[in-house]
């Protein structure tokens, strides 16, 4: 099969792209991001001729549409913004939380008039939430899945303890302005006075701090987060209140056997990690007594450290997505190349 993947940026978003590529290379399918920026749709159509392609509701325009059309045979599922019943509830001037636009659904709707595609919209939400959030794309005929994020256990497992490295707590990520709101209320109090917490904070963005470090490569970040005590995950504020948004940090983190405190995000905590892999704190007054208390108990880490990891490599890596991809495309050949590349790369790689 021959798997092609809209690729918009270098945001968040480029990594979970490039951890669905990894997983469907290493089952023998070939794989591309399309950067949408540099090459136009038919070139790009042309060039490769997927059977499969990952896009973008938001992406849509009518070069795409006609490249999807001249291909009757080709699976098409799009990520979609959100929009169904969440959305009378969530303030738009005070969250940042992409909500679908007219253009989306004219573009989709055409899409699904002429080609029948998508098959499927999907977002980085449990399919519990899918329901409130993305039941709206019923009205166009498009089904909608949940299809979390995952580990890329290509690049974040095996760290290794490095002793330059060693730190309390490690942050890798970049601080802007929507995310530091939740920042601010769970994060920078551990960053002063400087000498209280041993901090580490390395992102291609600078933080107001001298604990940040600068840019470190992919290839170190699993170091940096084996060198530390605790690696935090903190959400954006829509998730805190919503519980609707799962990042992908807990899974990194718990692929490489590093040990996560984590803000309370509803769906995460109740239907992702149910297993006590992680302690959650509801607010930023708990999640301080947490840090200090496993600063200051560091071999009761290990226990949540083994569920953690037993949980997300038998259940959240990027093979388990594109499996389920697969499943949900009725490929089921293809799923099972994914499900045996899986056992062969824990095999001979973790």
């Amino acid at each position: 099969m021959r798997v092609m993947i809209s690729s918009d940026g270098s945001t968040a978003h480029f990594f979970i792209r490039k951890g669905w590529a990894s997983a469907f290379s290493y089952a023998g399918h070939e794989t591309i991001l399309w950067d949408i920026k540099t090459k136009n749709a038919f070139d790009a159509f042309d060039e490769f001729e997927p059977d499969l392609f990952i896009g973008q509701t938001y992406n849509i325009d009518e070069s795409l549409i006609k490249c999807i059309s001249a291909r009757p045979e080709m699976k098409v599922i799009m990520k979609a913004p959100d929009w169904g019943d969440i959305q009378k509830d969530i303030d738009p001037e005070k969250y940042n939380v992409l909500f679908v636009s007219d253009k989306d659904k004219h573009y989709v709707e055409a899409l699904k008039r002429q080609t029948g595609k998508p098959d499927f919209v999907f977002a980085h939400y449990t399919q519990k939430c899918i329901e409130r959030t993305h039941n709206g794309w019923e009205n166009l005929g498009v089904r909608s899945v949940g299809l979390l994020n995952a580990a890329d256990i290509f690049d974040y497992t095996n760290g290794r303890e490095v002793p330059h490295l060693r730190s309390d707590m490690s942050f890798v990520g970049g601080y802007w302005g929507y995310k530091s709101k939740s920042f601010n209320r769970y994060f920078m109090p551990f960053l002063y006075p400087v000498d209280k917490y041993n901090v580490k904070i390395f992102g291609n963005q600078p933080w107001p701090s001298t604990q940040y470090l600068g840019f470190v490569s992919d290839g170190v970040v699993k170091d940096v987060m084996a060198s530390a005590t605790i690696c935090p995950n903190i959400s954006e504020p829509h998730a805190q209140d919503f519980g609707i948004d799962i990042n992908e940090r807990t899974f990194k983190i718990l692929s490489n056997r590093c040990f996560c405190i984590s803000d309370y995000v509803s769906s995460l905590a109740e239907e992702v990690y149910t297993n006590n892999e992680v302690p959650f704190a509801k607010t930023p007054e708990e999640f301080f007594d947490l840090v200090n208390h496993f600063l200051n108990n560091p071999r009761e880490r290990l226990e949540y450290i083994e569920r953690g990891y037993e949980t997300v490599i038998n259940k959240h890596t990027y093979f388990h997505r594109v499996m389920q991809i697969c499943g949900e495309l009725s490929l089921e050949k293809e799923k099972t190349d994914c499900k045996q590349a899986l056992v062969k790369f824990m095999e001979t790689r973790v």
